[in-house]
C-alpha cells in the first residue's frame, strides 16, 4: 500500500525535509475557542504524564457495550474528551462480537480492499460474499488474506523476533463500500488523483465528493503465530492466507491480531475520528525499555536481552526490529522528542502551550481510565465476550474541534501524536523523524500532489492507493449518475 504525504497548500514556506518527508505543521492561526464540556486545567507537571502513573480519571465503560453490543452512530453529547474514547471502545466491542456468518466476527465480514479494487473489465465482489484472493480464488475458504507487508510512510516491513513479517489488512463497511462502487471509484480514471499521481478525470468538478456518514474503515496488523507458540492464547487468532509479495508463494498460517485502526465518519465529524488499538504486550515505551509487559512474560516486538544500546524503531533487515513507543497515548509533550527538543528546550512550540498540554493530559488520563474500565468489564462478563479482548487497549484517538476541515494542527483534538507501534513503527516522529507532533492528519488530509490544489473530502482516505492501474472508467469525463448522492 502506498502512502501519500504531501505539503498542505495553506502551509506556505514550510520546508520539506528528506525525500517524501512530511512537514511539521506550524502555528498558522489562533485555535478556535468553542464551548468546552470541561473547564480548562492548569499546565501539568511532566511527572504527572508518565504512562504508568497517570492519575485516575472518570471515564466509565457502559455494561451495555457487552450485554447489548451496537455500533454507535455518533460521539455522545454533550461533547467531551471521554465521549470520543467511549465512542471508539463501544465500536470495537461491537466489531469483535460473533457475526451472523459462522466462525467470523463482525469486523471480519466487512469487505477487504482487494474485493473492491479489481482490474480492468472486472467488477467488485458483491457485498456479503467472500472476496476471492490469489491464494484461494475459487471457494473463498479461510477468507482472511494479506500480501501487504510495507508500512505507510516508511515503506518498510516490520520484522518480528521470529523473523516473520507483520501482515496488514484493509477493509470497509457497507456504507463506504456502496459509495466506492456506486461512484466507480475503484476504476483508475474515476479515482483520478485520489490516488496520488494517478491520471483521470478532473475531480475539481466534484468539490464535495465524500464518503457518507456511517462509513468506517479498518486497518489491521497481524503477526504470524508459529505452531506451539505458548503466547497464542494471549491474542485473538484466526487462520489466514499470507502471500509473499515477491515470490507470490502462499501459506496458510495462524495469525494473531496485534493492532487495529478504526476510522469512523459521523454526522458531526466529517473529518473522521481516527482511533488506534494495540495488543498490550506489543512494545515498551522508549523511555522505559526495562519495563515489563502487562500481558505475558515478554514483549512481542522488543527483546531487552538483545538490545543493549541498540537502535530502536529502525529497519535493519534481516534482523528483527526493536520496537518501542515514542509518545505514550499520543502525547507529543512526553516521550522521545525529535533532536531532543522538548517543552523545556523550546517552550514556544504550539504543543507546549499550557492549555494544549492540559488537554493532552486529560486525553491520556481518559484513555487510561477507560482501558482499565473495559478490561474489568470484559473480565466480569466471560459468557458474553472472549476474555482475550482485555489484552488490547486504546493507545491513540484524534479528531478535529467541531469537525472542522481541513484538519490543521490548531483544530486537532485528542492524541496529537497518535501512532501505532506496529503500523507506524518508523514514522512516530514523522517520515523524516523530526516532526512533532505527527499523527494521522499529517498525511490524511485534503492535500493533493499539486501544490495549492485541494482534494474533495473523499481524499481523507488513502484506500485509493489500492486502485488498479489502467482500470479505466468514466470515459465521458464524469462520475456516473449513481454517484450523485455522494457529491
Amino acid at each position: 500500500m502506498q502512502f501519500r504525504c504531501l505539503p498542505s497548500p495553506v502551509l506556505l514556506g514550510v520546508l520539506l525535509v528528506s525525500i517524501g518527508g512530511c512537514p511539521a505543521k506550524p502555528d498558522e492561526q489562533a485555535k478556535p475557542e468553542p464551548a468546552k464540556a470541561e473547564p480548562a486545567k492548569s499546565e501539568p507537571a511532566k511527572s504527572e504524564l508518565k504512562r504508568t502513573k497517570l492519575a485516575t480519571a472518570s471515564c466509565p465503560a457502559d455494561p451495555s457495550w457487552i450485554s447489548s453490543p451496537s455500533l454507535p452512530g455518533d460521539v455522545p453529547s454533550p461533547v467531551s474528551n471521554c465521549g470520543f474514547q467511549q465512542f471508539m471502545w463501544q465500536s470495537l466491542l461491537y466489531l469483535v462480537q460473533p457475526s451472523s456468518s459462522p466462525g467470523e466476527l463482525n469486523f471480519e465480514t466487512w469487505m477487504p480492499e482487494y474485493g473492491i479494487f479489481v482490474g480492468a473489465n472486472q467488477t467488485p465482489t458483491p457485498w456479503g460474499q467472500p472476496a476471492p484472493h490469489p491464494c484461494s480464488p475459487t471457494d473463498g475458504s479461510e477468507p482472511l488474506f494479506s500480501n501487504i507487508i510495507k508500512q505507510a510512510g516508511a515503506e518498510h516491513p516490520l520484522i518480528d523476533h521470529n523473523g516473520n513479517h507483520v501482515f496488514y489488512g484493509i477493509a470497509v463497511n457497507q456504507p463506504g463500500y456502496d459509495m466506492l462502487v456506486q461512484c466507480d471509484l475503484y476504476r483508475s480514471h474515476c479515482a483520478s488523483n485520489l490516488d496520488a499521481g494517478n491520471p483521470g478525470i478532473d475531480l475539481g468538478q466534484y468539490p464535495e465528493l465524500a464518503f457518507p456518514s456511517g462509513t468506517i474503515e479498518l486497518k489491521s496488523a497481524w503477526r504470524v503465530v508459529p505452531d506451539g507458540d505458548p503466547t497464542a492464547k494471549d491474542f485473538y487468532t484466526a487462520k489466514g492466507w499470507i502471500q509473499d509479495p515477491t515470490s507470490k508463494a502462499c501459506q496458510l498460517v495462524t495469525l494473531g491480531l496485534v493492532g487495529l485502526h478504526i476510522v469512523s465518519k459521523t454526522p458531526t465529524h466529517p473529518e473522521f475520528v481516527w482511533a488506534t488499538f494495540e495488543h498490550r504486550s506489543n512494545a515498551p515505551d522508549c523511555s522505559d525499555l526495562a519495563g515489563k509487559p502487562p500481558v505475558g512474560a515478554a514483549w512481542t516486538f522488543f527483546d531487552a536481552e538483545t538490545c543493549d544500546n541498540c537502535e530502536t524503531n529502525q529497519y535493519r533487515p534481516p534482523s528483527p526490529t526493536q520496537v518501542c513507543r515514542m509518545h505514550p497515548w499520543g502525547d507529543p509533550t512526553v516521550g522521545t522528542m525529535p533532536n531532543g527538543v522538548d517543552c523545556e528546550t523550546d517552550p514556544n512550540q504550539y504543543i507546549c502551550k499550557p492549555e494544549v498540554r492540559a488537554d493532552l493530559a486529560d486525553n491520556s488520563k481518559n484513555m487510561v481510565a477507560l482501558n482499565q474500565a473495559v478490561a474489568e468489564l470484559i473480565a466480569a462478563n466471560p459468557g458474553n465476550i472472549d476474555g482475550v479482548w482485555a489484552n488490547y487497549e486504546l493507545v491513540g484517538n484524534i479528531w478535529t474541534d467541531q469537525g472542522v476541515l481541513p484538519p490543521a494542527l490548531q483544530v486537532q483534538e485528542g492524541s496529537l501524536a497518535a501512532a501505532n507501534t506496529v503500523m507506524e513503527t518508523y514514522v512516530q516522529n514523522g517520515v523524516s523523524n523530526i516532526a512533532n507532533p505527527s499523527s494521522c492528519f499529517t498525511c490524511h488530509n485534503l492535500d493533493s500532489e499539486t501544490f495549492g490544489v485541494q482534494l474533495p473530502p473523499a481524499g481523507l482516505s488513502h484506500i485509493f492507493t489500492a486502485v488498479a492501474p489502467d482500470s479505466g472508467g468514466c470515459a465521458d469525463g464524469k462520475l456516473p449518475a449513481t454517484c450523485a448522492a455522494y457529491h
